[in-house]
């Protein structure tokens, strides 16, 4: 069992691709498309040291042979952009740009460069330029589309993608691009039906891997394809934030604490990672271990909701609910949008005794938010411990008629110990 486990996990089908791939490079030492085959699978692993070494023998092979040497090039060059370093991948798409018939190829490299950095301006520069050389140029009208996507052009966006489709029916990218924007469309059913498209086109592409999981409702599909986002690229953080994520809410401790160190480890310079493993060991009541992940957090991104609202859970646990209830109110301040540091903050006080206070932020998470079931139910908990039974019933009943995730059970026990007074709506 422990056999047929290790062959038909995910991790040992990439390194299992990967070796075969290079075994077929060895084999066949001047066959430029091995070379690319292999130089590619690399970098979309994140082996990017040996993606390069590997594309720069490919690349002397193919110093006479243009239409060969374009696509290894433009592979070197994407070395350098999933590096970040728009330098050097600035400087190997002028060299592509140099190769005979190969200029609106270095202008689309440029553009996609430029995007790396987020520069929508210049980007839309450099595809404009590439698609006066050659007007079907399927890399610069993808390009374009990233860039109205950046500058949230959606309809532009939309009409690039669908135009790079048309040009190549097969190209992954541009389905992945296309469902990104659909989704920001809010049309969520054409969405995944592109991005289902780019998996069937290109199965293990880690990004076309990671944007439909998080396309799709929180759950086993979800989690499943992240899982194999991170097996394709190891180093993939945003993949391992996702997928931790997914898994503390799930209750699998063991699985977000693996997923929340591997997202530190492959980006501690952000503050999610560090955001997510301080969630994760609080569950385990590591409190202290929590609060220096928030505060960690905190130095890398002082406005960040999310590490305040993780210091204010942390400090409640250890019991100081007058410094918990002000970076709770932080927390709040710094996103609007957010109703969890009021339930929260609703939630401590009642643990506390506090009951007037924790009522003053259930009424306010009720206010902000009368539709969502989490704030109904805090409000209810805090009108029990100040004696209104009645109105606190009230409170469970609307909370089960909303949205929001609660847990109904418990919700429907305080309902069944209601006394008979109160209006129960479907009571025959």
């Amino acid at each position: 069992m422990v056999l047929l486990t290790l062959i038909l996990s995910p991790g040992w089908a990439q390194e299992s691709r990967l070796d075969s791939l290079r075994v077929a490079a060895r084999s066949a030492p001047a066959d430029t498309e091995a070379s690319l085959a292999l130089g590619r699978a690399l970098r979309r692993a994140g082996h990017y040291t040996e993606a390069m070494t590997e594309l720069q023998r490919g690349i002397a092979m193919a110093a006479s042979k243009p239409a060969a040497l374009v696509p290894l090039r433009r592979e070197a060059a994407r070395v350098h952009m999933d590096r970040h370093d728009f330098r050097a991948a600035l400087a190997a798409c002028g060299v592509l740009g140099a190769i005979k018939g190969a200029a609106a190829e270095g202008h689309a490299c440029a553009a996609n460069a430029h995007l790396v950095w987020q520069r929508a301006t210049e980007a839309f520069s450099e595809t404009a330029t590439a698609l006066s050389l050659d007007p079907q140029c399927y890399e610069a009208k993808l390009a374009e589309g990233k860039a109205d996507e950046f500058a949230l052009y959606n309809e532009k966006g939309e009409a690039a993608f669908r135009t790079a489709i048309s040009w190549r029916p097969d190209g992954a990218d541009a389905h992945v691009g296309l469902g990104r924007i659909l989704l920001r469309e809010g049309k969520k059913d054409e969405a995944l039906a592109e991005l289902r498209k780019a998996l069937a086109f290109d199965p293990n592409s880690p990004d076309a891997l990671y944007e439909l999981a998080t396309a799709l409702p929180a759950g086993q599909e979800s989690m499943t394809l992240l899982e194999r986002a991170t097996h394709e690229r190891p180093s993939f953080a945003d993949a391992w934030l996702a997928l931790g994520g997914q898994e503390l809410s799930s209750g699998l401790l063991a699985d977000a604490h693996r997923a929340a160190e591997e997202a530190v480890r492959n980006d501690p310079k952000s503050a999610g990672p560090h955001v997510l493993l301080g969630k994760v060991v609080l569950a385990d009541s590591r409190v202290d271990d929590a609060l220096r992940e928030g505060e960690t957090a905190l130095k890398i991104l002082a406005n960040s909701a999310s590490a305040k609202l993780l210091v204010a859970d942390a400090t409640a646990k250890k019991g100081d609910i007058d410094r918990a209830l002000e970076a709770y109110q932080a927390a709040w301040g710094l996103d609007h949008s957010d109703p969890t540091p009021l339930v929260h903050a609703s939630e401590a006080c009642h643990l506390a005794g506090r009951d007037t206070s924790a009522r003053a932020f259930g009424v306010k998470a009720t206010q902000e938010f009368p539709e969502w079931s989490p704030g109904w139910v805090v409000l209810a908990d805090a009108l029990v411990g100040q004696g209104e039974k009645r109105a606190a019933c009230e409170a469970y009943y609307k909370a089960l008629t909303l949205g929001g995730t609660i847990d109904r059970d418990s919700v429907q026990r305080k309902l069944a110990s209601c006394d008979e007074s109160r209006p129960i709506r479907n009571r025959k």
